[in-house]
């Protein structure tokens, strides 16, 4: 009986709840809100990542009379795994500072008079990489160290981005001045097999690149490469030599180190030092990596006690050249009586080693090339060489084993058979400020001639160089860099 009743009780409450919002209609007055017919805005788009991409959609507001230039507030929003503000203006116009990949993008209004936010349809953006491949072009500019790059597209434009760490929203802020930017085949973390990437200011130090986004953290900083915390957390090297895959060599302040992965080896103690002595040397800034274990022991040079030395890759050390008895023709590795001006390894006649010297006693230069064997093969007085003595920046070619130097804005040839130097290049008052060949750089650019200059901004070219002396050709031009300090291919 009890639940009939309760029941019977139900059923009148929401009759009557029926009845009072019946007897309600026509009390309240409902309106439109304020909507959006937006327009300009397309379903897909493709974009390099640190272009710049440009949207101007029309709003076509349903019911604003225009009197408030204020009454909106935007974000565009790109969604992928987690959720980025790419712009809060009404119009998007900036770089695209995302990874690689496709995005969905949302485009929010809000009306501040009404509180209500309407939602776009979203689009796809397609960011593609931008920088997967070219030309890592290290230097100053307006008084900060910057690292531009000429952005080689497989089939698609070559491009030069201006200061890409920022362009592609790299956590890597480089502070200082330039030092050194480096490539290589495999990092040398012992945690990644990956491309290596290392780019070096004075303030920053030497960090390690995410080879496909440039992203960085602390922790791919090479102090965190080094054995049980060797280096400090900004350790900076001078540069990095690569003697042959994941064996590299670093200099820094008149220290040497080594890394050989296939080892175990890290960076530790100062490799500068010879196995017949107690302390390190103080090694000039030029090391012959000599192909490492592909070729012969990387020669360093003393430069206190004027000698070279051969490097010891399993002890750890190094020791002393094989003797010779000096003579016009033949340099004593063991006492030289000469400043080490340049030194490298070329590529020229089977990996030749090539070193500029200066007798402190006379003063003249020297040539002196060796094999990886340690022969010498060359060792002749440099004659009639305008202005060598004042000669910033030297390289040697590939193909001929022509050394040149510049001085200033001049670039010279030095032909060690004709014992003769060619004027190859007046920039008048421009100054060279980067000479080099690269070897690491893909086949279309390891043998030619680079060279950085600067006038009002940088310059970056890529020159033949022919045989018999002949007349540079000029292949590539990149204008409007940094201030060239350094320069280092990303190759695929």
């Amino acid at each position: 009986m009890i639940k009939k009743i309760q029941i019977k009780i139900a059923l009148l409450f929401l009759m009557a709840l029926v009845n009072s919002c019946v007897s309600d209609e026509g009390n309240y007055n409902y309106e439109n809100i304020n909507t959006f017919h937006v327009t300009g805005i397309d379903e897909a788009y493709t974009v390099y990542t640190g272009e710049r991409f440009q949207l101007s959609p029309v709003l076509n507001p349903t019911k604003d009379d225009g009197s408030d230039p204020n009454r909106y507030s935007f974000e565009w929003v790109a969604i992928k795994t987690t959720r980025n503000v790419l712009s809060t203006k009404k119009d998007f116009d900036d770089l695209v500072k995302l990874a690689p990949g496709e995005y969905k993008v949302y485009y929010l209004i809000k009306d501040n008079v009404t509180g209500v936010t309407w939602q776009q349809k979203p689009f796809t953006l397609n960011v593609v990489s931008a920088i997967y491949e070219g030309w890592l072009v290290i230097g100053d500019a307006d008084g900060k160290p910057r690292l531009d790059m000429v952005s080689i597209i497989p089939n698609g434009p070559t491009r030069i981005i201006f200061n890409v760490l920022d362009a592609v929203g790299s956590a890597l802020k480089l502070g200082g001045k330039a030092v050194d930017v480096e490539c290589f085949g495999t990092a040398l973390s012992t945690t990644s097999n990956t491309y290596g990437i290392y780019v070096t200011s004075t303030e920053t130090g030497t960090a390690r690149l995410e080879p496909d986004s440039f992203a960085w953290a602390q922790s791919q900083n090479i102090a965190y490469e080094s054995v049980g915390g060797s280096f400090d957390t900004n350790f900076g090297v001078d540069f990095m030599k690569s003697a042959a895959a994941a064996e590299n060599i670093i200099y820094s302040k008149g220290n040497i180190y080594t890394y050989v992965r296939s080892n175990q080896i890290r960076y530790g103690l100062p490799q500068n030092i010879l196995d017949t002595e107690t302390k390190p040397f103080y090694a000039a800034p030029f090391i012959a990596e000599n192909r490492g274990t592909f070729g012969g022991p990387s020669v360093f040079y003393d430069k206190d006690k004027r000698r070279f030395v051969r490097y010891n890759l399993s002890k750890g050390n190094c020791s002393a050249m094989p003797p010779l008895t000096g003579s016009p023709t033949v340099l004593d590795w063991n006492n030289t009586n000469c400043d080490l001006v340049f030194m490298t390894t070329s590529n020229f006649n089977s990996y030749e080693n090539f070193a500029v010297l200066r007798n402190v006693t006379t003063g003249k230069f020297h040539l002196l090339r060796f094999n990886t064997s340690l022969t010498q093969v060359y060792y002749k007085e440099i004659l009639n060489a305008p202005d060598f003595d004042k000669a910033t920046k030297f390289a040697v070619s590939p193909d001929s084993g022509y050394l040149f130097y510049a001085v200033g804005g001049k670039l010279y040839e030095y032909d060690n058979g004709t014992q003769t130097a060619k004027l190859m290049l007046d920039k008048g008052s421009e100054e060279i400020t980067y000479l080099d060949c690269n070897a690491r750089a893909n086949k279309l650019y390891n043998k030619k001639l680079i060279v950085g200059s600067y006038g009002t901004t940088g310059k970056l070219e890529l020159f033949t160089v022919p045989p018999v002396n002949g007349d540079l050709v000029l292949d590539y031009s990149y204008s409007g860099l940094c201030k060239i300090v350094d320069v280092a291919y990303r190759a695929r």
